[in-house]
């Protein structure tokens, strides 16, 4: 098992918005995790990535214990985390921004390589190369999250609402491009998204929150096709 959660509780000082919850990614494997508004998935990324600290509970990466290890320390144990909204340094260019992805590489000679093969993946990113971050569209900014993060070869992404804000055009475009990456890396996929038929087209398995809660798991074809979807999703 790639990445294992187990009895997890997290939350904002002295409000615990994660009750006891138990995920599990394996290798090569796209997870979906949806849920309602509130329900606290991004706090679960957010808690997994260590953004916000964990309560009680543990997390396990590739077989070592990562509960409290920074940030920093998870990507460099091969895990990426790119959070809602496509967050990027808006004053610099694109091929910075892709530059600085790699920060954490051993081997900084890797980098050109791959921001050419990120390029291969997203060709607006190649055409925008030189224009700032700032100035690109909103799809256009989540490639680019996407593509910095996918220079340090995570094994696995953390994705939070990649199509948050984006037009159904390139919704299905940035779905495409996750389904290549997991392809072209060999990488596990955890992804929380709202567009539910969306995540469930490419995922394999998926997990519904209500609450905090873990309310179903199990695979994504079966929940896509359950007449208990829209009342899981509703969080009843």
């Amino acid at each position: 098992m790639l990445l294992q959660v187990n009895n997890l509780h997290a939350g904002y000082g002295a409000k615990q918005v994660i009750h006891g919850v138990d995920i599990n990614v394996r290798e090569r494997e796209i997870v979906a995790v949806l849920g309602h508004n509130g329900a606290g998935k991004s706090t679960l990324m957010s808690a997994i990535f260590g953004a916000i600290p964990v309560v009680s509970g543990s997390v396990f990466f590739a077989g070592a214990d990562i509960t409290y290890s920074a940030p920093s320390d998870k990507v460099n144990a091969g895990l990426g985390y790119s959070p809602q909204g496509g967050e990027s340094f808006r004053s610099l260019s694109v091929i910075d921004n892709l530059t600085l992805g790699g920060f954490a590489l051993k081997d900084q000679s890797q980098i050109p390589g791959r921001i050419k093969q990120v390029q291969e993946l997203f060709p607006a990113l190649y055409e925008r190369r030189n224009s700032r971050a700032g100035s690109l569209s909103g799809g256009e900014r989540q490639m680019l999250s996407l593509g910095a993060l996918l220079i340090a070869a995570p094994r696995l992404i953390i994705l939070d609402e990649p199509s948050g804000g984006l037009s159904p055009i390139m919704v299905d475009k940035m779905y495409e491009a996750i389904e290549n990456v997991a392809k072209t890396l060999n990488a596990s996929v955890l992804l929380v998204e709202q567009e539910a038929h969306h995540a469930l087209e490419i995922a394999d398995r998926a997990y519904v929150l209500g609450n905090g809660r873990v309310t179903f798991e199990g695979p994504a074809k079966e929940l896509a096709e359950s007449d208990k979807l829209s009342n899981l999703l509703l969080g009843f």
